[in-house]
């Protein structure tokens, strides 16, 4: 199938591809969406059309200059994105937000063709929403999971826009700000499920450092995805002290074990454990273990 295209400056130009048996798409007619777009309870955030492509093989669209916003949620199989000079696959839970005037094309993965929700919108408050969803601007695509309750009030709203009288694309405009406020919630209760931190992959990871010194930065590169600041308050919200107390102790803990068993000196424990310094080290265990190196190895009678 040849490529769609639209570079419309007026209302919404969905794509013409053909409709399958189940598929549905609703486009709301423009002099319907203007006798109405000064409505205050439609006039921030209004539906131009909406549609479900089920198993969309061969679906394809590319818009150089679009004049709404697009939102589309990807429930099933693949497709490809390309925006900004760059290509991204769209995979099951993702949604894809498309603010107006953002050139871009999109397709349908050959092999798992994508099954897709689409809204074009339009409104002073869609930018605010999309910025809600994607976390930051600039986000063109976010992972939210496949969600029922989404399917539904897009089922719900394209039952409501194929009616053109004013209640009912009051009622159209405001089920479109649930279903972005919903999203908009998944995304944040994605990221809370997915950002705990586990300590013990944390913890596993000191204990292979001991011979050396460790920077912050490479143990959170090392062990999670979070940025530097929810690492170091997450790891303290779970154990009660920050990661390099933690290695601190480990280390001091793993000395008392030397000192224990072995015959090395102190300064041979220090540089085992990444001390350069002995003194340093010595100054380390004493406020740790309340006595010297040298006299908990006499208390143990070493």
């Amino acid at each position: 199938m040849s490529l769609s295209t639209s570079s419309s400056h007026g209302h919404a130009e969905p794509s013409s591809w053909p409709l399958s048996e189940r598929g549905q798409r609703t486009v709301i007619p423009p002099a319907v969406l203007d006798s109405i777009a000064g409505h205050p309870l439609c006039a921030g955030c209004m539906p131009h059309g909406v549609g479900f492509y089920p198993r969309a093989r061969g679906h394809r669209m590319q818009r150089r200059m679009p004049a709404d916003d697009l939102l589309i949620y990807c429930i099933a199989g693949q497709g490809i994105l390309q925006v900004d000079g760059h290509e991204q696959s769209i995979d099951a839970g993702d949604l894809v937000l498309l603010p107006s005037g953002v050139a871009h094309q999109y397709q349908a993965d050959p092999a798992q063709p994508w099954s897709i929700y689409w809204v074009h919108l339009g409104g002073h408050d869609v930018a605010q929403f999309f910025d809600e969803i994607a976390g930051q601007p600039g986000h063109y695509k976010v992972h939210i999971g496949v969600h029922s309750r989404l399917a539904e009030t897009f089922q719900a709203l394209l039952v409501a826009a194929t009616r053109v009288q004013p209640e009912h694309l009051v009622y159209a405009a405001n089920l479109l700000r649930s279903l972005l406020a919903f999203a908009a919630l998944m995304r944040h209760q994605h990221l809370a499920r997915h950002a705990t931190l586990d300590v013990t992959r944390v913890n596993s990871y000191l204990q292979t450092a001991l011979d050396r010194r460790l920077s912050l930065d490479e143990l959170v590169d090392a062990t999670s995805t979070l940025s530097r600041y929810h690492f170091i308050r997450e790891y303290k919200r779970q154990t009660g002290q920050t990661p390099m107390q933690a290695f601190q102790r480990i280390k001091v803990s793993h000395a008392c074990y030397l000192l224990d068993i072995t015959e090395e000196t102190v300064v041979q424990i220090a540089a085992r454990l990444g001390y350069d310094d002995p003194y340093y080290f010595s100054r380390l265990f004493k406020k740790q273990i309340g006595v010297s190196p040298q006299q908990y190895r006499r208390e143990r009678g070493q």
